[in-house]
């Protein structure tokens, strides 16, 4: 007899957890109650493993959503469910809590932005917002019964607004997007992919950028490398070149490393990145 669902979802988010060296007993039971057959659409499911081999899944059981694999969504244009894995370890470090205030950029067909619903909890909020119309589409009816989570079409250098604990991206930037930095409360979080271009069409490849709101100063820090699908809007051509230098020390074997986001005056002999009203320093702030 084939095991519940329930069990597997189960296994398969203990065994996550494990893998992602998670702490946080919210983000576990988050992965095993959030049904993520809902999020990917009809099997069977063309998807890469954790060694980026291309596979597609031998039926359309759901029991095959439950290992640590990417997903497909739209393969023609690179767009992914993404590896749990990659999001668990990332939760462990963005630490989202019950009853706070989320925005995910980038939400996709909806499965991480339930995950982070399950995690705030019914005293919190999560605002998706996708770019691409078909899978906002998705994410909407996907995430209907959500009571506390509202899905918004459209470019979230627009749509982002309003106070937020935290503030998480699944697309890759060029620089950092000060108006989100300016929408965290005190104590609140903002993690996206800095990323450059890479040999796959579409995806960038770079490192997730952890700020954290600490009164008027921003600590930050590097917390893994990614590849992911790019932005689709915000990115230009002579932000992406200086992103491309500021990694390079990094490409040739040196360690890649920040410690704050500074706004003030100009930057010093510390700055490892700069923007427009704003630069990345190597040294903290204390």
């Amino acid at each position: 007899m084939a095991e519940p669902l329930r069990t597997v979802r189960r296994r398969f988010a203990e065994d996550i957890g494990r893998l992602a060296g998670v702490t946080q007993p919210a983000i576990i039971e988050a992965f095993a109650t959030v049904p993520r057959e809902r999020f990917v659409g009809p099997g069977p499911w063309k998807s890469l493993s954790s060694d980026l081999r291309p596979m597609v899944t031998p039926d359309a059981d759901p029991i095959r959503v439950y290992a640590n694999i990417v997903i497909a969504l739209d393969e023609a244009k690179g767009l992914t469910n993404g590896q749990p894995q990659f999001w668990a370890a990332l939760f462990e470090q963005l630490r989202p809590s019950a009853g706070e205030r989320v925005i995910h950029v980038g939400a996709g067909a909806g499965y991480y932005t339930a995950i982070l619903a399950e995690i705030v909890g019914p005293a919190g909020s999560v605002t998706g917002i996708e770019f691409e119309p078909e899978l906002a589409a998705r994410a909407a009816a996907n995430l209907a019964d959500r009571g506390n989570v509202e899905l918004l079409a459209g470019d979230a250098h627009v749509l982002a607004s309003g106070p937020a604990d935290v503030v998480v991206a699944s697309c890759g930037f060029d620089g950092v997007p000060m108006a989100w930095v300016k929408l965290l409360k005190d104590g609140g979080r903002l993690l996206i992919p800095l990323t450059v271009g890479s040999s796959l069409p579409g995806i960038g490849a770079g490192a997730m950028l952890l700020i954290t709101r600490r009164g008027k100063a921003y600590d930050a820090r590097f917390v893994g490398g990614t590849m992911i699908y790019n932005d689709m809007s915000g990115r230009t051509e002579e932000a992406t070149r200086r992103l491309g230098e500021a990694f390079r020390p990094f490409r040739d074997g040196q360690a890649l490393q920040v410690a704050s986001l500074r706004t003030e005056a100009r930057p010093d002999e510390t700055c490892w990145l700069a923007g427009d009203g704003w630069w990345l320093s190597t040294a903290s702030n204390s």
